[in-house]
């Protein structure tokens, strides 16, 4: 519980410091962090729900279903995440 509530206090700060480069008036600043927020935390509980259901219909009682589709979309993830790491890490 710890890693996620440091995670998620990490990721908040972020958005807080883009919305303030927005140069937001400070009365408006904490409705537009949250809504913000809201906004952000719907999109990804609708990609989530629609993933499930995509997984949920392709899985079935299939043996390859690991094989062919959990190695490989855990391979992009992956690859993805260190493209990122490695883009922040230089700047650009």
């Amino acid at each position: 519980a710890t890693l996620v509530f440091s995670f998620g206090l990490l990721h908040g700060m972020g958005f807080a410091g883009v919305l303030k480069e927005l140069g937001l008036p400070r009365s408006e600043f904490l409705t537009a962090l949250v809504t913000f927020n809201m906004g952000v935390e719907a999109g990804q509980l609708t990609v989530i729900a629609l993933a499930f259901g995509a997984v949920a219909y392709w899985r079935g009682n299939r043996p390859s279903y690991r094989r062919f589709v959990v190695q490989p979309a855990s391979l992009v993830i992956a690859l993805v995440g260190v493209y990122w790491t490695v883009q922040r890490a230089i700047g650009r």
